[in-house]
């Protein structure tokens, strides 16, 4: 004998939202020249909350060889290259190597309120002092891509 079991669902809405984040400045926020075995630079970003919703975002670095260096020598200094990436006030995103820069935090992503607007998000950069000469002479280029979900 088979049973059938119906439900209705009235007064249900579907509304939609914007999620949109802008970041500050849009280029040119870090300029690593001569890094030795040791060195540690720091870049901030601001990001802001510019939807109608309570957002979160995710932070990865596209890095690609520059110069004469070539694509298998750019990872070898993205995976010596250790990078913290933290967001005011002192919530961690990622702590790692540069290689490892992708889609951070874990889902669901850092949060960013709608009613907290905007943060700082402070990359630093620490080339081992244990690198030696393995990493002489390497250049890339690197991008932060951030990306909003709700």
């Amino acid at each position: 004998m088979a049973f059938t079991f119906t439900a209705s669902s009235t007064g249900s809405t579907l509304q939609t939202a914007n999620v949109s984040i802008v970041v500050s400045p849009a280029s040119g926020v870090l300029s690593a020249t001569n890094m030795l075995p040791g060195d540690t630079v720091t870049a901030v970003i601001n990001v802001s909350n510019t939807g109608d919703v309570d957002e979160y975002y995710f932070v990865t670095a596209d890095w690609k060889p520059s110069g004469s260096s070539t694509a298998s020598l750019a990872a070898l200094l993205a995976d010596n290259l250790n990078v913290s990436v933290t967001a005011s006030p002192g919530s961690t995103i990622y702590t790692g190597k540069l290689s490892g820069l992708i889609d951070q935090p874990a889902s669901p992503g850092h949060a960013l309120a709608l009613s907290t607007g905007n943060e700082d998000v402070t990359f630093t950069f620490h080339l081992p002092s244990t690198v030696g000469n393995a990493v002489q002479n390497i250049d890339i280029t690197l991008d932060f891509i951030f990306v909003a979900t709700a």
